[in-house]
């Protein structure tokens, strides 16, 4: 496997995990708390994460990259679901705007542009060198392991919190 597809993989988990991150700051320190749909992005962007986690310690595969692009699809739908409901007239807008957009917004405009950077990569995927060893993770790798599995389980314990283990309610 060619080192640099991993590190580009570690790369667009560490720039997930910094969008999961601005989406806590807002809740921490604006004290705005997610809506469920917003809480189903995280979701559909931790699942990104986790696929191109697979190729980072399991070496790439196209399998890995289909469930990106599944988990970027489904966040991307649930964006869009919820951009279309602050379209409508009569529905207040939800949140801050950063840089002129709605944080749903930037979410799916990261999620579309995970569905293009992975068919970028995807056309870069050869098979035989998926095949060959394993490299051992280097640094940018296992920054990003941590990185996401710090962001999801500070994830999981603040939808407890904010939820329980009944429906979300606000």
């Amino acid at each position: 496997m060619v080192k640099w597809e991993r590190d580009l993989n570690a790369l667009i988990i560490i720039i997930i995990s910094g969008i999961l991150l601005s989406a806590f700051g807002v809740q921490l320190f604006l004290h705005e708390q997610p809506c469920p749909l917003c809480l189903l992005q995280r979701i559909g962007m931790i699942g990104v994460a986790a696929s191109l986690l697979m190729n980072v310690v399991y070496g790439v595969h196209a399998s890995h990259y289909g469930l990106a692009l599944l988990s970027s699809l489904f966040g991307g739908f649930v964006a869009l679901r919820q951009i279309s409901l602050h379209v409508c007239p009569g529905f207040s807008k939800f949140g801050l705007p950063v840089l002129g957009l709605s944080l749903y917004t930037w979410s799916f405009i990261v999620f579309a542009c995970v569905v293009l950077a992975v068919a970028l990569l995807l056309f870069l995927y050869d098979p035989k060198e998926s095949q060959e060893p394993r490299l051992p993770i280097g640094l940018l790798g296992k920054v990003a392991i941590g990185l996401i599995v710090i962001i999801a389980a500070a994830n999981i314990l603040t939808t407890y919190l904010q939820c329980g283990f009944g429906p979300c309610v606000d």
